[in-house]
């Protein structure tokens, strides 16, 4: 099955088979054609054929273009999910079309394997951190990502520098200089609201829940959330195969 996460920054492509994501790339969003079917390509050869291809965008510019890219590549006809696909949570929000297909398939990556209840992390440009109850999705938070905020306080502040998160320390030992302080501003606000959008959503039931993280950030993210929560790298990918698993089942 071949998997394709449009991000705001990055599309991810994997190839999954069950739960184990077997090859993958990513691109640029905003990349063209031609590098968007030499990288389905890439992941599409050296496996079995690919027999179904699902696509999660919250781009849609850059949708369109990515089909054309998986048909090209593959000779495949890619479904594009929407709160409309058949999936296994179902959606309990007052306007599900507004829900950004990216959180419903990480819902759906986070109750794989029995688990029917879940805080599903996913800490990418923005952070949302939203509620499974017995495989409903529920909504949620929407934070800014740490690059966010850093791109933020540089474009709206006269001096502050531009800063890349993702290639810098996550905690630096200094506090005395101007870097320094971005950085650990944009850390531990994200973690910090993670945290506590996490404890208001356990509030909201009244028992504790398994936590699940995941997005480009979720990695560095977690050596400042609880030990306990689970990285789980690649969950929308995942969720993404198991609304495919369950699409060839209902046939």
């Amino acid at each position: 099955m071949l998997c394709i996460d449009i991000g705001n920054t990055n599309t991810k492509i994997a190839a999954v088979r069950g739960a184990r994501v077997m090859r993958s790339t990513r691109v640029p969003s905003g990349a063209p054609a031609h590098e968007v079917v030499r990288a389905v390509a890439r992941v599409a050869r050296g496996g079995e054929a690919i027999e179904r291809a699902l696509v999660s965008s919250v781009r849609p510019v850059s949708t369109a273009r990515v089909v054309r890219a998986i048909a090209r590549a593959t000779g495949v006809d890619a479904i594009v999910v929407t709160h409309r696909t058949p999936m296994p949570v179902s959606i309990g929000v007052r306007r599900p079309d507004r829900v950004g297909t990216d959180r419903l398939c990480a819902a759906c990556g986070a109750t794989r394997g029995g688990r029917r209840s879940a805080i599903v992390v996913d800490a990418g440009s923005a952070i949302t951190v939203d509620l499974v109850l017995d495989r409903r999705f529920l909504g949620g938070v929407i934070l800014p990502g740490p690059s966010t905020s850093l791109d933020a306080l540089h474009q709206f502040t006269a001096r502050l520098p531009s800063i890349d998160f993702a290639r810098g320390p996550l905690a630096p030992r200094r506090i005395d200089d101007t870097e320094s302080a971005m950085r650990w501003g944009a850390a531990l606000g994200a973690a910090g609201g993670i945290r506590a959008a996490a404890a208001m959503l356990e509030a909201r039931v009244g028992k504790r829940l398994t936590t699940v993280v995941s997005g480009g950030h979720a990695a560095r993210l977690c050596l400042l959330l609880p030990h306990q929560w689970q990285l789980i790298p690649n969950l929308t990918l995942l969720g993404l195969a198991a609304i495919g698993q369950d699409l060839d089942d209902s046939v």
